[in-house]
C-alpha cells in the first residue's frame, strides 16, 4: 500500500493534463493507495465550496488512514529527532511521515525537502516513476 501525501493530491487538481501526474501514475501501477487523515484534514481546510465535487470525488476513492497512537508515538520520535538536528519541519509532515512509517507504507510526495528528513522513510517521487 502506498500513502499519497497531500502534494500529489494538490499537483493533480492543478494540472490539466492529469496523465503527466505522479498520482495518475500510481493509479496506473495498479498498487493499493491511500491516504492519511492528517492529508484528508490538509485538503478539506483548503478547499472552497467550487472545490468541493472534485475533492470528494478524489477522496472517495482513497482509504483513510486514521492517525492513532502509534502514529502519535513515532511523530513524537521524528519531532525529536529532528529538534536534535535543529532541522525540524512542520507538524503535518511530520505526522504524515509517522503514518507511512507507523504502518509500513511507502510514501509518494513531491515534497522531498521535507520528507527527507525523516529517517527510514521510502518515498516515491516524479523522477522514481518517469
Amino acid at each position: 500500500m502506498i500513502l499519497i501525501d497531500t502534494s500529489v493530491l494538490i499537483e493533480y487538481f492543478r494540472k490539466q493534463k492529469k496523465e503527466e501526474t505522479l498520482l495518475f501514475k500510481l493509479i496506473e501501477s495498479n498498487d493499493e493507495l491511500c491516504i492519511s487523515a492528517i492529508t484528508k484534514y490538509e485538503i478539506m481546510v483548503g478547499n472552497s465550496s467550487k472545490q468541493e465535487a472534485f475533492w470528494e470525488n478524489v477522496l472517495s476513492s482513497l482509504e483513510v488512514i486514521e492517525f492513532g497512537s502509534n502514529e502519535a508515538d513515532k511523530t513524537a520520535l521524528i519531532y525529536r529527532a529532528l529538534k536534535k538536528k535543529n532541522n525540524l519541519i512542520g507538524f503535518a509532515d511530520m505526522a504524515i511521515g509517522a503514518t507511512a512509517l507507523a504502518n509500513e507504507m511507502r510514501l509518494a510526495t513531491l515534497n522531498t525537502r521535507h520528507f527527507k528528513r525523516i529517517d527510514n522513510l521510502d518515498l516515491i517521487t516524479n523522477q522514481k516513476y518517469e
